[in-house]
């Protein structure tokens, strides 16, 4: 089964531009539905559901919330052009907190992809993070670093494997995408976090009987962390899709501590497909 339904989480900053053009070229690899979604909470909305504010500034208020979702809509179709059949595009405009709106309207999707979270957008009230998005909605992310916009897909994805249930999750929500890819990399970085292989199948066998061509690589951290590695083996490796588990520690510790996941949102150059 292959991608069928895609939401794409599109605000008109440069991280959402990087995950359109991403999700663009999902669609026409799969024939997808595509839905872009503008999650947003701000000023003018909060102040109109006021009792105090008049219903003269109400009716004000409301006008300028209106011209700017279509301002962010209008930026979304004119990226999309003619590249997506009408009857396959579609548009969300819904007030709410960005993170929680965009995880709830993700669990009805096959994948959301959204721009990586980044420090230089201002505004906070459209902000979005990847890495709850995820936790939230129980269902695959896609991460498209700023910048991001090659001619065509990269069909050779690594897949970021310690044997943890996270990662087992990544993988089998990353399935009906590595079925498509030409090449995937096991990618396992030794380290104590590494689970022992099991007797008579591992993950590699697994993704064979999906008819995944598949090879592996084995990697020594060394004095580098775990994210570090991962992330120089993508490079060395030329690839186009990092597939990772998030969070197996809490997700307290991870942004108190920072960690693999953080790290490697934090300084990735291609897109990471995020489970939880």
């Amino acid at each position: 089964m292959s991608v069928r339904n895609i939401l794409v989480a599109f605000n008109a900053t440069e991280s959402s531009d990087a995950a359109l053009g991403a999700a663009l070229q999902m669609q026409e690899k799969y024939g997808a539905h595509l839905t872009g979604l503008y999650a947003h909470t701000g000023r003018i909305e909060r102040l109109r559901h006021q009792d105090w504010v008049p219903e003269n500034m109400r009716h004000l208020l409301g006008n300028l919330a209106s011209e700017d979702e279509g301002q962010v809509e209008a930026a979304f179709r004119k990226t999309v052009g003619a590249r997506v059949p009408g009857e396959r595009l579609h548009w969300i405009s819904q007030e709410g907190r960005s993170d929680t709106t965009v995880a709830d309207y993700g669990r009805l999707f096959d994948i959301t992809v959204v721009g990586r979270y980044d420090t230089v957008l201002a505004n906070r009230e459209i902000e979005l993070h990847p890495d709850r998005i995820a936790l939230r909605s129980g269902r695959p992310v896609l991460v498209v670093p700023r910048g991001w916009a090659p001619e065509r897909i990269h069909e050779h994805a690594v897949v970021a494997w310690d044997g943890s249930r996270a990662s087992a999750r990544a993988v089998a929500d990353a399935m009906q995408i590595l079925e498509t890819k030409t090449r995937v990399t096991v990618l396992r970085v030794a380290s104590r976090n590494l689970t022992p292989a099991l007797p008579g199948i591992d993950v590699e066998m697994a993704l064979a009987r999906h008819g995944v061509p598949v090879d592996s690589v084995t990697a020594d951290a060394g004095r580098q962390s775990v994210g570090e590695v991962i992330l120089q083996q993508c490079m060395n490796l030329s690839a186009g899709l990092l597939v990772m588990g998030a969070f197996e520690r809490s997700v307290f510790r991870e942004e108190l501590l920072g960690g693999t996941t953080r790290h490697v949102l934090q300084n990735a150059k291609l897109p990471i497909l995020l489970a939880h």
